[in-house]
């Protein structure tokens, strides 16, 4: 995961708007999103057979992960980053590649990062914000903030759903500390490197929605994701 753009809105019908765009090379395998794990629905990595974004309806939560930078060389073996947004964090980083962790609900977001050698730990207020593998708001992104806040109640088609933070997710160009392009394509050492799918998550209390592109741009196909029936909120 290389991008995550959230509003946060404690008074907002939905309180919790998040989207996602995935980086990776593209030949490694993936399974889409499903409840691969109890009570957790996410797309899963094939090869560390974690994820990098996980919804959990019932408790209303959804963590996504991005890599630090710079990256550390890949030398020996090193625990999977993927199984962070599933279990609980562990006491010691050592050992881990560095990343960002936002878990976010709809009363707190948190981001835990962790540069190969410190760990930090942020509680973001409300607005919006950007997560890239540089950091916290170190970008703006237009898109974001000229986007219409959605009503995305479950069972709307998903343009109807999430109006402009469809094609918000269709491309832009971050300016700040690391600009970039929202959606990249390039080769890595002779291998495809780039924007593999995109996610859409909304969260208010007792309810949750999850939408699903692959191939993020102007033409990508969004799906629903059917999460289990949460209890009456009371």
């Amino acid at each position: 995961m290389c991008t995550v753009l959230l509003r946060f809105d404690p008074a907002a019908t939905w309180p919790l708007l998040l989207a996602a765009v995935r980086d990776e090379y593209l030949a490694r395998p993936w399974e889409p999103p499903a409840e691969h794990w109890p009570g957790r629905w996410g797309g899963r990595d094939s090869t560390g057979g974690g994820t990098w974004l996980a919804v959990d309806p019932a408790g209303t939560t959804v963590t996504a992960l991005l890599n630090g930078f710079p990256p550390l060389p890949p030398l020996g073996d090193r625990p999977t980053r993927g199984t962070l947004p599933l279990t609980s964090l562990p006491s010691d980083f050592s050992g881990f590649d560095a990343f960002h962790l936002v878990r976010a609900t709809p009363a707190d977001v948190t981001v835990v990062s962790w540069d190969g050698t410190d760990v930090t730990h942020q509680t973001l207020p409300p607005g919006d914000h950007v997560i890239v593998n540089q950091g916290v708001d170190v970008n703006a992104f237009a898109p974001l903030q000229a986007a219409a806040t959605p009503d995305p109640r479950p069972g709307l088609p998903t343009a109807d759903a999430w109006g402009d933070w469809v094609p918000m997710l269709a491309g832009g160009t971050f300016t700040g500390a690391a600009p970039r392009t929202l959606l990249v394509h390039h080769s890595v050492d002779g291998l495809e490197y780039g924007s593999g799918s995109a996610s859409l998550v909304a969260l208010r209390p007792g309810a949750a929605r999850y939408d699903f592109a692959t191939t993020p741009g102007p033409t990508a196909t969004w799906q629903e994701i059917p999460l289990a029936v949460l209890p009456p909120h009371h």
